[in-house]
């Protein structure tokens, strides 16, 4: 058996294009050779990639000066609290700038957007648009709560967005946002994105924590306070997730891992138990009060208002 050349250390780690491979005096034949994987064509690298992320580095050898990732390729690079489960079968978004050379081909979407007025920046190397004007580029493509809950991961504080890769927490704040979108009035999106951080609150630990806070607004209630804290004789016991303080109403929102971590499990309880000789109502949510337009929470919270004698 012909062993095969090993690759120059320039093309053995990573993604490289075809072109560049030749030039540096790779043989045609070595970049046919069947440990090479073709995820676009010109482009070669040691394996399938295995996440958005490497798909992206696979394209990127292609991609023109000038062009970025946008929209739910973006957003799913920068870890916002994307809605869907990527799917290999996802094109990717690639922005061209308005009036330039859009990028053709086979898994890759192109998408004009406004250079002047959407910031680019990258990570890991790749380009793509910044965090803010990502969730812009997914504001005219994206239902209404889905955009309040990526405006709550860009103003939240919370270090339990495990997936985010923003710079900083919070990455922004709604006045800031709210200044962007004034600037970018006339784009695709940008009255979506507008009435998106008009709902949003800071403060949210969890995407789940926006779809109860809404879905609670939806229904003609009270709207709740994000995240309250609870002192006792000076001392910080605990943070709610959602709150009625002015009537002791607990809302929290009880995620998988709170169900099969024992430890987590354990401290929920003291806490409930804390709260409720403090004289609070505390109402536990979990995945399934927010199947049918979220009517299981919406009568859960109602009851605990009638409760406290508050007209629901």
């Amino acid at each position: 058996m012909t062993r095969r050349a090993p690759l120059p250390d320039a093309f053995a780690d990573g993604p490289f294009s075809v072109a560049a491979a030749l030039d540096g005096g790779v043989p045609p034949g070595r970049l046919r050779c069947k440990d090479l994987v073709a995820p676009f064509h010109g482009v070669r690298t040691a394996r399938e990639p295995a996440d958005v992320a490497e798909l992206a580095a696979a394209f990127a050898p292609r991609m023109r000066p000038g062009h970025v990732y946008i929209g739910v390729t973006a957003g799913r690079l920068w870890g916002l609290p994307i809605t869907a489960v990527w799917q290999r079968s996802e094109p990717l978004v690639v922005g061209v700038p308005a009036g330039t050379t859009r990028t053709r081909a086979r898994g890759v979407r192109s998408r004009e957007f406004d250079a002047t007025r959407l910031e680019s920046g990258t990570l890991d190397g790749l380009p793509l648009l910044g965090p803010a004007s990502t969730v812009m580029s997914l504001a005219r493509e994206t239902p209404h709560v889905d955009l309040v809950v990526l405006i709550d991961a860009l103003v939240t504080p919370s270090e339990r967005y495990r997936d985010l890769r923003l710079t900083r927490r919070p990455f922004t704040d709604l006045a800031a946002l709210a200044a962007f979108a004034e600037r970018c009035r006339g784009l695709h999106g940008a009255s979506a994105f507008a009435a998106a951080v008009a709902d949003a609150r800071v403060g949210a630990d969890s995407p789940q924590e926006t779809r109860c806070r809404l879905a609670i607004v939806a229904a003609g209630l009270p709207e709740p306070v994000v995240q309250f804290e609870v002192w006792v004789d000076g001392v910080l016991r605990a943070e709610i997730d959602l709150a009625y303080p002015d009537w002791k109403i607990a809302i929290e929102y009880e995620g998988e891992h709170h169900l099969t971590d024992p430890v987590q499990w354990a401290k929920d309880i003291r806490r409930q138990e804390l709260l409720e000789s403090l004289g609070w109502i505390v109402i536990r949510v979990t995945k399934a009060d927010l199947q049918r337009d979220a009517r299981g929470l919406i009568e859960r919270v109602r009851a605990a208002l009638v409760r406290r004698e508050i007209a629901a």
